[in-house]
């Protein structure tokens, strides 16, 4: 789970990103279906921007969401510029890239009670017994977020934000490779190895439309959050579209984040070493810092130092009022 500090874990997963076409549509989803909180956002754009993301000449909204953890978000981006490129028609998840995102809900049934009042439907009807059911959704992006009746990690931190109705607890990835996965998250990032069966269930790939595939898969631990990793057989990972944005509908990335400064350069310093590469240098000073890096299959993973004193100025605290930025949070002296 990394090393635990009294600000708690080095690193955990700490965001979620993704790209919408409607940001308040995606919004309504979160938090009236899922339980999510609003923590206030950004209007962003500019040169700092550009070279993070390598996105051209971006121009975006930006809204934080908070699960009833301390030190996670989820990010929703609403590109104008450039207009982001909906999932391919035939897009499944198991073509390469960020597949889905992984909710516990409080409250399962008026979960999906809400659902039809915002025109979401389930893929398919929920599997599993009373207590442990789960079931997957497709946003209105076709985005797929699955939700489980069950937490799979019972001995999460106890909650920051308990008014909130959810934990977002992971991320899937359909990767072409999957010992190449294993260098960049195990042996590189240092992420804990743990048991398939903490999520795993009988056909539980039909829930995402997968329904007889065949795959084998690695389940990563950082903090309280699960990074599942799987390389399909049948189908087979498809590539990402010519021309692939992280600015276009999906998952752009997670980002782990770090508590402490030392934890972060030393990660950071294993991620260069190892031959990976960083769109821009972190910062060496200050409350914050970050980069978006890549691995050598073309995904896309945030790393941040972010220290508490400055958790609501990031979205990490319950709803703000919004405000523009064009670079780089204040340091302080």
């Amino acid at each position: 789970m990394g090393t635990f500090t009294a600000d708690g874990p080095n690193p955990g997963v700490a965001q979620f990103a993704i790209s919408v076409s409607d940001l308040p549509r995606a919004a309504r989803l979160y938090c009236d279906a899922l339980g999510c909180r609003k923590a206030g956002g950004l209007l962003i754009w500019g040169d700092f921007l550009a070279a993070l993301q390598r996105v051209p000449d971006p121009e975006a909204a930006l809204w934080w969401l908070i699960d009833r953890q301390d030190f996670v978000q989820l990010e929703v981006w609403g590109y104008t510029r450039p207009r982001p490129r909906a999932l391919p028609r035939d897009w499944r998840p198991s073509d390469t890239g960020y597949a889905r995102t992984i909710f516990h809900v409080d409250d399962f049934d008026g979960a999906l009670d809400h659902l039809p009042q915002l025109g979401i439907a389930t893929v398919t009807p929920p599997a599993g017994p009373r207590g442990d059911r789960r079931v997957c959704i497709r946003d209105h992006d076709g985005l797929i977020v699955e939700l489980l009746e069950r937490d799979p990690l019972p001995d999460a931190r106890a909650p920051r934000w308990p008014e909130a109705g959810c934990a977002i607890r992971g991320v899937a990835l359909s990767v072409p490779d999957i010992d190449r996965a294993r260098r960049f998250w195990v042996e590189t990032l240092a992420l804990e190895e743990v048991d398939p069966a903490l999520l795993d269930a009988p056909g539980r790939e039909a829930l995402w439309g997968l329904p007889g595939a065949r795959s084998e898969g690695l389940l990563l631990r950082a903090g309280d959050g699960l990074v599942e990793i799987r390389q399909y057989r049948d189908p087979a990972p498809r590539p990402r579209p010519d021309g692939y944005l992280l600015s276009d509908v999906g998952i752009l990335n997670v980002a782990l984040g770090y508590r402490t400064r030392a934890a972060f350069e030393a990660a950071f310093a294993r991620l260069l070493d190892a031959g990976y590469t960083a769109n821009v240098m972190p910062n060496r000073e200050g409350p914050f810092t970050s980069s978006y890096v890549n691995d050598d299959q073309g995904f896309s993973l945030e790393m941040f130092h972010c220290a508490p004193e400055i958790d609501e100025y990031l979205g990490f605290t319950p709803e703000r009022t919004w405000r523009a930025a064009t670079g780089r949070p204040p340091r302080t002296p």
